[in-house]
């Protein structure tokens, strides 16, 4: 199945809680997040560099609260650009490989030959495997892609951070592109468009959420006290503090967002 976690700014999550999260995905946790899969936290920052990104992204925590969200750079470890939403996808974990270490090893996992490949300029292909040719005094491996009517495109390792393996949710195969036309990049563009405007709607549907305001409910009753004290069972600490927090949301306002999310019971 294919899954992915949504983090945005303003979102109330418990900072536990994305952690375990990246966990499940199988992100490691390391002192500082400077390779793909990984993350690091101090106190209510969380570094995290999601796979496909280039470079690292600082979450800031206000409580339980996204404060901001933003791509950094690695070795001046300053804010480079904000997001507004990020999406994380698992973490595959790398195999061995006849590639260099300079090749993002992430794209080609569970790639066998006959699989099908999406070059980022050519569209999709077929995958037929690694052809070693001599250039020079060099010797070096490309990856061999079959497009429609037989044409192959031979990709050195400097340009293999183009080509992504071809997911897709139907079991029919894929059309094939013809090596040269113009068809891939109407189809691009088409999906580009598409893209912004679900980001657009996703941001909207937030800001909506988040201008929301939720319902205060009224302090404990001396009945509801009695009633407490008479339960014959005795609650566990993580019980008393659920309810602890449960009623503390519940005397004040909250935003629609954080009540549509589940944080208040």
């Amino acid at each position: 199945m294919f899954e992915t976690f949504e983090v945005f700014v303003g979102q109330t999550i418990e900072l536990d809680i994305l952690l375990n999260n990246l966990v499940a995905f199988r992100y490691h946790k390391s002192r500082r997040a400077l390779v793909e899969g990984s993350f690091s936290q101090r106190g209510g920052i969380v570094e995290i560099f999601p796979v496909n990104f280039d470079s690292p992204v600082r979450i800031d925590f206000d409580d339980d609260k996204i404060r901001s969200i933003a791509s950094i750079n690695m070795k001046t470890g300053k804010s480079v650009w904000q997001h507004k939403i990020i999406i994380l996808f698992p973490n595959k974990p790398k195999k061995e490989s006849v590639f260099t270490q300079d090749i993002p090893l992430n794209n080609f996992v569970d790639i066998e030959r006959g699989d099908y490949v999406v070059h980022h300029t050519h569209g999709i292909g077929r995958y037929l495997g690694i052809k070693e040719f001599e250039i020079g005094d060099t010797k070096t491996d490309h990856l061999i892609i079959e497009y429609k009517g037989g044409d192959r495109l031979f990709v050195p390792n400097h340009d293999i951070k183009l080509v992504q393996k071809y997911i897709s949710f139907h079991k029919r195969p894929p059309r094939l592109y013809k090596l040269g036309s113009n068809e891939w990049k109407r189809v691009r563009a088409q999906i580009q468009k598409r893209l912004q405007k679900l980001a657009a709607e996703l941001l909207h549907t937030q800001a909506l959420r988040a201008s929301l305001k939720g319902h205060a409910f009224s302090k404990d009753t001396d009945w509801q006290k009695q009633f407490e004290k008479g339960f014959p069972f005795k609650e566990t600490p993580d019980q008393v503090k659920a309810v602890t927090d449960v009623k503390s949301d519940m005397e004040s306002p909250q935003p629609m967002d954080r009540l549509l999310c589940g944080d208040v019971g």
